[in-house]
């Protein structure tokens, strides 16, 4: 399995320049807005981005066809993936947290941001994954997309039409928020077993 991950990182390191060309934008922005979770929540979003593109590589050069015909399972060929995500999102904690500490973020509010940010890139990934290995990464794309977009449109819609006014127990959201990643392993580890099964059916 090692050698899958290896193999999309060094797709994915063919592009490195473009990375931190986007990585620099967004840390030029929060720099000037003053607000470091946009840089976070940004790169979270951006690192299931990434993974798609891991997946659109293998789509282009037909690599799940030639995987066949080596000694490779394909539970092996779907999990190396889920591998993958973990590091790239272990990529963005990190990445993340050295933002947090130069923009002297205090400890408690990096906690939950840090917290937050990875349930967002989990829950993400967690989704895109089952819908690409059933339709492929450019449809997945599409899903994506709507997945993240319709619940904030709805809830914008939803506050603005005066039907609803959150009145949050700050004290209680914050402890949710710190069982966040924790939550978006368990849902992960969910889409890891939907996706083998998807896999292990799907005709090349």
């Amino acid at each position: 399995m090692s050698g899958l991950v290896y193999k999309d990182l060094i797709n994915l390191g063919q592009q490195w320049k473009s990375y931190l060309l986007i990585l620099v934008f967004w840390g030029g922005l929060s720099v000037m807005q003053k607000n470091a979770y946009f840089f976070g929540g940004m790169f979270s979003v951006y690192m299931s981005i990434v993974l798609l593109t891991a997946c659109g590589y293998d789509e282009k050069a037909n690599w799940d066809k030639y995987a066949l015909t080596m000694p490779i399972s394909r539970s092996r060929s779907v999990l190396s993936k889920y591998v993958l995500a973990l590091l790239l999102d272990l990529l963005g904690f990190v990445t993340t947290a050295i933002f947090f500490l130069a923009s002297k973020t205090v400890l408690p509010e990096m906690v939950a941001g840090q917290c937050i940010f990875q349930t967002i890139s989990l829950i993400l990934i967690a989704i895109q994954l089952p819908i690409t290995f059933k339709f492929g990464a450019e449809k997945a794309r599409t899903s994506v997309a709507v997945v993240m977009l319709a619940p904030i449109l709805i809830g914008y819609m939803v506050v603005q039409s005066g039907i609803w006014h959150p009145n949050f127990d700050w004290e209680q959201l914050t402890q949710l928020v710190y069982l966040g990643p924790v939550a978006g392993l368990c849902v992960l580890a969910l889409s890891a077993c939907l996706s083998v099964r998807i896999y292990k059916g799907k005709e090349f």
